[in-house]
């Protein structure tokens, strides 16, 4: 008895980034249309996951509609033709995940505080992955197929679990596209420092320039 596990990444919208919402639905027509094909050799997706997001059924996918519209709108269309929202994450270990991870990312002073926060971050995180492996070894059951958006690579997956990742070329192409937007932002800000650097009192290009004597002012 087979139990299949598709993984898709749950990319992240961007609101105001010229030209990435097209790219975005391109990546989410993809998904859609890889999953329909498994689904002809597997199996209808029966069971639904959704990383850093609580509870289930409706209260998931609004939580889903809030934060990312256009994976929603394919679990809504996985839940039309019969799939359902598991509950996967709890509210608590994924709250002091995140809270630990706010505490490492402050510039922390004391050796020992962080030895407690890194002690704090790795306790959580093994609690977290042992939830969430439970969650799918309960949830999907003998010949189901399940599908979890996953927001990190690395998701605790149990052992008797065959998993397929969903990555179409259209993922790729999303990717590079970023990083050419963001390689380019990066080129226009040191790009404006230096016209603000060259226009500083005092600068090569705009200041006044000093005596061939060394620099020092000498009466006349």
């Amino acid at each position: 008895m087979t139990r299949s596990l598709f993984i898709v990444r749950l990319v992240q919208p961007f609101p105001g980034l010229d030209g990435y919402d097209e790219m975005l639905s391109n990546y989410w027509s993809a998904v859609k249309a890889q999953l329909d094909r498994q689904a002809i050799t597997s199996g209808s997706i029966n069971r639904i996951f959704v990383e850093t997001v609580t509870g289930r059924g409706e209260d998931a996918l609004v939580q889903l509609q809030q934060i990312n519209p256009s994976a929603s709108q394919l679990v809504r269309n996985l839940i039309a033709s019969g799939a359902v929202i598991e509950e996967f994450e709890d509210t608590e270990l994924l709250g002091e995940l995140i809270d630990w991870g706010q505490c490492a990312s402050q510039n922390l002073m004391s050796e020992k505080v962080r030895s407690i926060v890194q002690s704090g971050q790795v306790e959580a995180a093994g609690a977290r992955d042992e939830h969430l492996q439970k969650r799918f070894n309960d949830a999907i059951r003998d010949d189901e197929s399940a599908v979890v958006f996953a927001v990190s690579g690395q998701l605790p997956i149990p052992d008797r679990i065959e998993r397929f990742i969903v990555s179409p070329p259209e993922l790729d192409q999303l990717e590079r596209w970023l990083r050419a937007k963001m390689e380019e932002a990066r080129r226009e800000m040191m790009e404006q420092a230096q016209r603000q650097a060259d226009q500083q009192p005092g600068s090569a290009a705009g200041g006044s320039s000093q005596s061939s004597s060394g620099g020092l002012w000498t009466p006349s």
